[in-house]
């Protein structure tokens, strides 16, 4: 008896982070780089271990079209098409499960992503060719729907039944013990297309941790993952950072988790046993500007972390509070020094779009900017998910239509503001990261940073990238957002 075909895809939509929390369209972001869609390759680790044969397909990042996916639909004859979406680009996405149709109506089309966790039925209606999706955690969901277990038995679905009826089954409990989960099927992808983009040297994702006990008002983490900080054991992560070395030649890791340095001990641990077992590995994390100390800091450094990023948001307190940051100015100005004094580099976000932001506020954040100097830093614009505080904030001034799920995300701002417009908000952030890049001592910080000239003149690449965009890409930019104000 032939094995279950499963293939998982990232459609032929455009370049985004989907991992649920993090929905990045990273086309105009120049300091994000493209990851390994690591949420999928969990979903197959798990649903190779239930006995299935599957295939991963990263369209967009492998540079593959609509006409390849169709290929691959009908050589490989899945029985499960399953694709991960982000919010944005839903609507291009489930194209996809409509190809599938089209070339064998059998096939169940299965869609992931945290927009089903909240927008789950009206998804279903809105999008007949979609079978079915996963809400939650999906690993344990995505092996039972691939070895064939019938959809009205699995929990954490939302499913469609031949008459058309739509089923909310009830909801899967979160994953208590990450150890259990297998190690993301990098078999499957082509770990080269996925880089430093410093160095373009290959780079990986090594999932620590999930979820987050804090509750900022624009964040999906406590959505996603719940507020209770999950910690996989450190010996579990090292053996995937071991199998990483020596099965994929992968020395570069992005450890990606929604608050990885809340617990101390945990940290100094696993750093310590990557020094012990002398890996010889460099690797980024995040981290709020309320958790990081000197003692942490220098067992990170030892460890190999080359890089921290903080969400920092915002240089005006008024607006931290606001958004219930539960951090101060004062707590983000020390984490940048400390960082730096440890011999690490820093990436900082700012947020800006916020519905109570003004000229006054954005100023504040600029100079903010300028006075912390980190290496890297970021102006995201925020986005409304379904399922956050800002979301029905939005709906609540009236800043977004009940239903309406914008396009634009991140580089382009998605929703105005009580005092912005959103072509004033797109102003502004190019004129604010003018400012700040284009700094005489920010320029000479970076390229002093380097550590080789092929490092250097990554960074001249990108710089000159990002100028590029920020003076010549504006019109363009301007003419859309007026086009789509119109509309």
């Amino acid at each position: 008896m032939s094995r279950r075909r499963v293939l998982f895809i990232v459609p032929p939509t455009g370049l985004y982070i989907r991992e649920d929390r993090c929905q990045t369209p990273i086309e105009e972001m120049k300091t994000i780089a493209l990851r390994p869609p690591i949420d999928l390759m969990y979903s197959a680790a798990s649903t190779e271990a239930a006995g299935c044969e599957c295939r991963l397909v990263d369209y967009p990042g492998e540079r593959k079209t609509w006409s390849h996916l169709e290929a691959d639909l009908r050589e490989f004859r899945p029985q499960v098409l399953m694709m991960s979406i982000t919010t944005p680009s839903l609507h291009k996405d489930v194209q996809a499960a409509t190809l599938a149709h089209q070339v064998d109506p059998q096939m169940l089309t299965v869609a992931k992503g945290a927009h089903f966790l909240v927008l789950d039925r009206e998804a279903m209606q809105q999008y007949p060719q979609l079978d079915c999706v996963i809400r939650g955690e999906y690993e344990h969901t995505a092996a039972e729907i691939g070895a064939g277990r019938p959809l009205a038995e699995i929990a954490g679905v939302t499913w469609r039944r031949p008459d058309g009826e739509i089923v909310r089954n009830e909801d899967r409990p979160l994953i208590q013990d990450l150890d259990s989960i297998p190690f993301p099927a990098r078999h499957l992808t082509r770990n080269e297309l996925y880089f430093r983009p410093d160095t373009m040297e290959p780079q990986t994702t090594i999932v620590t941790n999930r979820g987050c006990p804090h509750s900022c008002i624009y964040c999906l983490a406590p959505v996603v993952s719940g507020k209770k900080n999950r910690y996989r054991s450190t010996d579990n992560v090292l053996a995937e950072l071991v199998e990483c070395v020596e099965r994929h030649r992968i020395r570069n890791f992005l450890f990606r988790s929604d608050l990885f340095t809340q617990n101390k001990k945990w940290v100094i641990e696993l750093c310590q046993k990557i020094v012990e077992r002398g890996l010889n590995i460099e690797w980024a994390s995040n981290s709020r500007v309320d958790t990081i100390n000197a003692e942490m800091l220098g067992w990170m450094k030892r460890a190999g972390c080359w890089l921290i990023a903080y969400g920092v948001e915002s240089g005006d307190q008024k607006m931290l509070d606001l958004m219930e940051k539960k951090a101060t100015v004062e707590q983000a100005r020390e984490a940048v020094r400390l960082t730096r004094e440890a011999g690490i580099k820093s990436s900082v976000y700012l947020l800006m779009g916020l519905p109570w932001d003004t000229r006054d506020t954005l100023e504040t954040n600029v100079r903010f900017a300028q006075e912390l100097m980190p290496d890297f830093l970021e102006i995201f614009y925020t986005y409304p998910f379904p399922g956050t505080k800002l979301h029905q904030i939005a709906l609540e001034h009236g800043l977004l239509r009940d239903g309406e799920v914008p396009i634009d995300a991140y580089s382009q701002p998605a929703i105005g503001g009580l005092y912005l417009t959103r072509e004033e908000l797109a102003a502004l952030r190019r004129k604010s990261l003018r400012r700040i890049y284009l700094q005489p001592r920010y320029i000479w910080q970076t390229l002093r940073g380097a550590r080789s000239w092929k490092e250097r003149g990554n960074y001249v690449k990108y710089g000159m990238l990002t100028l590029k965009d920020l003076l010549v890409g504006s019109r363009a930019r301007d003419a859309g957002l007026a086009a789509k104000a119109t509309d």
